[in-house]
């Protein structure tokens, strides 16, 4: 087992990879425009306002593994300092991944529909932030979701499995919708809502982070030989 890092490590690691991957997603744009990128069928994959919101919402779902460290005894999932680091860990990704967004529709060209999120997200703030407000809340949710799943064991995530793909194709498909229509006053107001209520939920489950999955007591050095005398008288 490795031990566990610090905290700045943890949150720099993590705002590290959103980077990264964020970068990654651009690229999966990028290359779309260009025509080269096929499916299983060998159709091409467009490069358009679909696209931008399945790689957004991808971003989102997958957030989560995004601590997962198996080595580590607590999974990637501090036991201390948890809630700080999960919820600026959510914000601060998502304004990463937002602002790398922001040369998501040069990449579109005329296929970008005036109007649209995906058209004017570097141009209009109300698109920026809708943007954000949808990743705020796909993030918090998919947290709240995989982060049982993760620390809870077997039994735990045989039951939240189903509802956690449910939730992959519910991001994939809001992500196309949030993209492909204009930023309203209502979509706005509930992807804000979405997002609020996730870091609420998200609050209260990284506070019960030591009660889904108990900690094994460490024994000192003393209770440890008193433990291996009893042992042994035990066997007498």
């Amino acid at each position: 087992m490795e031990p566990v890092p610090t905290w700045t490590r943890d949150f720099l690691r993590v705002l590290g990879i959103a980077l990264f991957g964020a970068l990654f997603v651009t690229f999966l744009i990028w290359f779309a425009s260009t025509g080269l990128m096929l499916q299983q069928n060998f159709d091409v994959v467009e490069a358009d306002a679909a696209w931008m919101g399945i790689c957004a919402g991808g971003m989102a779902f997958l957030f989560p593994l995004l601590f997962m460290e198996h080595r580590r005894p607590d999974d990637g999932f501090r036991r201390a300092g948890l809630l700080p680091l999960i919820l600026l860990s959510v914000v601060v990704s998502a304004v990463i991944v937002t602002l790398v967004a922001l040369v998501w529709p040069f990449f579109l060209g005329e296929r970008a529909v005036p109007g649209t999120v995906a058209a004017d997200l570097n141009s209009d703030p109300a698109s920026f932030f809708l943007v954000l407000c949808f990743l705020i809340g796909g993030m918090a949710w998919s947290m709240c979701m995989m982060m049982p799943m993760m620390i809870g064991g077997f039994k735990v995530a045989l039951w939240l499995l189903l509802p956690y793909l449910g939730f992959v194709f519910l991001i994939l498909f809001a992500g196309v919708r949030v993209f492909e229509n204009p930023p309203s006053l209502i979509a706005t107001m509930i992807w804000v809502a979405v997002a609020l209520s996730g870091l609420a939920a998200l609050t209260v489950l990284a506070a019960l982070r030591n009660v889904i999955d108990k900690p094994n007591p460490q024994l000192s050095a003393a209770e440890r030989d008193a433990a291996y005398q009893r042992y042994m008288e035990d066997r007498r």
